[in-house]
């Protein structure tokens, strides 16, 4: 079984850097390309006011459902849909929304405490992370962190998925997930890992702890400028951003200043891989600028956003990058989201406007935020 494993390791290792050491310099050479699409391309489909949309999904059914960041305000819903005259509904209902309206009296297991990852999977599920973090307190709940297991078809929790304390780390921020099958793959920026949680067991191991490449490294760009956060600020760039291709054999992860990585979840979902087999199979996928998400689409096509340039860019599964879309609209794009007919939804969130990032005592943030669409040209053979 070991020398089979370390023959596998070996192989996909050898291929993907023959594929990465020439395809690097050829996919550099292209970010500066002109974009494919032109303005109108961009489609506004919701506004929101007082919230920053920094998670969104799209159902079957065309309803926009909205994760709201907490970098602005604690009050309001965490969790909502997106109405077409941009009015907002909490969703699913019930008190799930109303933690911070009277914490004392919520069981923290059955509320949304600080929301900060949301994913849809192909079966209309709505997968939600709760960090646990009272964004009042900023500090975590008991009970507190765990995945919210939501049917759209029927608007109700089915299950409620605790995050077992023994993955939690004392700086730990849980943020940004992807599913697939039975497996949850968890990013902590705080104590930078990954977290691989079984969805039918409820165990989970943390991976890759402490890795360069889930650290924000590099400088963050943004519209043009260089943000520089105080160094307690740091942990807020780390590991934010991950996306599962849609035969769930790739993870692909990065940090809000990139690069992009790339690991097969074969590694991550065997418990018998060491560490440093592991960090053998992570792989430097691409070089991308800061960014505001990441996501993979039915097709396998990864979209990335560029909150340097305010651009949005593509890379398909034959390795050919394109840039969509360039537009000044896209003040800080946040996750993309890409429904199963590949049209891509863009929120913007200007998180850079913030009173945590701008360095006053005030946000400056132009309101309303806009929502986007825009859909991809064909891919050429």
């Amino acid at each position: 079984m070991t020398l089979l494993k370390s023959f596998t390791l070996r192989a996909s290792l050898a291929l993907a850097v023959s594929l990465v050491s020439l395809t690097m310099v050829q996919a550099k050479q292209k970010l500066d390309q002109p974009a494919l699409l032109a303005a109108d391309a961009l489609k506004p489909v919701a506004e929101v006011k007082e919230y920053i949309p920094d998670y969104i999904a799209v159902g079957d059914d065309g309803r926009l459902f909205a994760e709201f960041s907490r970098y602005n305000t604690n009050i309001g819903p965490a969790l909502a849909i997106i109405q077409h005259d941009n009015s907002i509904i909490p969703y699913p209902g019930g008190t799930w929304n109303e933690w911070n309206k009277s914490a004392q009296n919520r069981d923290p297991a059955n509320s949304f405490i600080g929301l900060d990852g949301m994913t849809m999977t192909q079966d209309e599920k709505l997968w939600v992370l709760d960090s646990g973090i009272d964004k009042t307190s900023n500090t975590m709940v008991k009970n507190g962190a765990k995945i919210v297991e939501i049917d759209t078809k029927t608007n109700k929790v089915v299950k409620t998925h605790p995050i077992p304390s023994s993955v939690l780390r004392d700086k730990t921020i849980l943020n940004a997930i992807a599913v697939y099958n039975n497996h949850a793959y968890i990013a902590d920026r705080g104590a930078p890992a990954l977290i691989i949680f079984e969805l039918n067991t409820g165990q989970a191991r943390r991976v890759l702890e402490n890795s360069s490449t889930l650290y924000s490294r590099n400088a963050i760009v943004v519209d043009g400028q260089t943000l520089r956060p105080s160094l307690d600020q740091n942990s807020r760039f780390n590991v934010n951003q991950l996306a599962i291709s849609p035969d769930g054999k790739r993870l692909y992860y990065q940090a809000v200043s990139g690069p992009l990585y790339r690991i097969d979840t074969m590694y991550l979902n065997d418990p018998t891989y060491s560490e440093a087999e592991l960090n053998e199979a992570m792989m430097l996928w691409f070089k991308t600028p800061s960014s505001g998400g990441i996501v993979c689409g039915p097709d396998g096509t990864l979209y990335f956003d560029d909150i340097a340039t305010n651009s949005v860019y593509r890379f398909t599964t034959g390795r050919i990058l394109n840039k969509l879309i360039t537009d000044p609209r896209l003040k800080w794009p946040g996750h993309p989201f890409v429904t199963k007919n590949n049209v891509l939804y863009i929120p913007t969130t200007q998180l850079n406007q913030t009173k945590l990032f701008n360095k006053q005592d005030h946000s400056t943030i132009q309101w309303p935020l806009p929502i986007y669409s825009l859909t991809p040209p064909p891919l050429k053979n």
